[in-house]
């Protein structure tokens, strides 16, 4: 790959032909804007974009080359590719129920709740159980807020309405895999995906990375703050979620408290709390379509099976948050829409707060991660600095 050359300063390369992303991704940090950010795109086998620039503002210090950064629901799609390659080779199954990994699961209105479900944010459980005593990282994970979640009582007939499972799906899924295999999600993922393909991904990252680690930065309000608007009728789901969202922890920790930044980075939280970069983000969409380096993790058949529409036919309660008003959802993967146009209507992957993403287009044969410190509310028709990239992007194979 040969270095571009700008008044920024653009750490990485780019493959022959594929120019006009790096122009793309230049752009973006005069209109709309950038703090730190970086991009790649794996296509035909190799890494053809491989790029990081900008500033850790936080930090006050230029970005590094081998900057990490928290991607928050970005996390979903890693746990959905764990998920995909425990389905292929049977040790779960999308449609038993949660209570044949988890018996404990199977009580109070949840009894009919299938992993399906949990995967594809259906089984009414979008939160902790309100009230429950418990405060910061415990309300994302650990045995307490999952034996609640095993004992209480769904917001709906889990199967009948889709809301967005924020944390939770994360905490679900974790008992289930666990149940099924006597590991963790985070432990898949560093057997499976990291150290196969070579690439830095962490559900608990090591202490010794946390230097490396560019904090975000919100522009505007987090999406995952209570609504600031008149109340909402007591007892509906929008009451429910505004109440949830004033036990919940802030999205991420104070960055001057070094003591809850380590508790954060180390928190495993497969469903928000992956640690990456870009470029592992797009070799692992790359590695779900076809091998990379001799690893594939897992086959065509097994694509269809989770990528199939699962939320299509359901109602979708009023939404928010990370992933915009009309998502939808095969079995983990967030499927492409209007919030997530992706590249074609076959592309598949997972949108973060503030604007990260990470996609797979088998009719483009393309993997694509993008990650950012500067972060903002991803709108109906997703976020202008994806508009670009993508646009670059499929000029060059489309």
């Amino acid at each position: 790959m040969s270095a571009t050359r700008a008044d920024l300063d653009v750490h990485g390369g780019v493959a022959e032909g594929w120019g006009t992303v790096a122009d793309a991704f230049r752009a973006n940090f005069a209109d709309p804007g950038e703090d730190g950010a970086g991009v790649a795109v794996h296509h035909g086998g190799r890494l053809v974009v491989d790029l990081v620039a900008g500033t850790d503002r936080v930090r006050d210090r230029p970005m590094a080359p081998d900057a990490l950064m928290a991607v928050a629901s970005c996390s979903k799609g890693v746990t959905a590719t764990v998920l995909a390659m425990l389905v292929q080779e049977g040790a779960i199954d999308p449609d038993a129920l949660v209570s044949t990994y988890w018996p404990e699961y199977g009580v109070a209105g949840k009894e009919a709740t299938t992993v399906g479900m949990v995967a594809s944010h259906t089984a009414g459980r979008p939160y902790p159980p309100l009230g429950s005593g418990l405060h910061g990282l415990d309300l994302h994970r650990g045995p307490a807020v999952t034996d609640l979640l095993a004992s209480g009582t769904p917001w709906w007939t889990p199967g009948t309405a889709m809301a967005y499972h924020p944390v939770t799906y994360g905490t679900l899924l974790d008992a289930v895999v666990t149940g099924a295999t006597g590991r963790t999600i985070s432990q898949h993922v560093r057997a499976r995906i990291a150290e196969p393909l070579g690439v830095e991904v962490w559900m608990g990252l090591p202490a010794e990375l946390d230097d490396r680690v560019v904090p975000g930065r919100w522009e505007a309000t987090s999406p995952m703050e209570p609504d600031q608007g008149p109340p909402p009728e007591p007892g509906t789901y929008a009451d429910l979620r505004a109440r949830a969202l004033r036990e919940n922890p802030p999205m991420a920790p104070d960055p001057d408290d070094a003591a809850a930044v380590r508790a954060d980075h180390a928190a495993e939280r497969p469903a928000a709390g992956a640690i990456t970069d870009a470029r592992a983000l797009a070799t692992m969409y790359a590695a779900t379509l076809a091998p990379v380096d001799g690893v594939r993790l897992y086959d065509d058949a097994t694509r269809a099976r989770v990528t199939a529409p699962r939320t299509d036919d359901v109602e979708t309660l009023i939404e928010s948050g990370t992933a915009g008003p009309d998502i939808r959802f095969g079995l983990g993967y967030q499927l492409s829409s209007p919030s997530m146009p992706g590249f074609t209507p076959a592309s598949y992957g997972h949108t973060g707060a503030g604007a990260r993403l990470g996609l797979a287009d088998p009719e483009l044969g393309v993997g694509f991660g993008y990650v950012c410190s500067l972060m903002r509310d991803i709108g109906p028709s997703g976020d202008p600095r994806w508009a670009s990239l993508v646009g670059a992007v499929r000029s060059v194979v489309g």
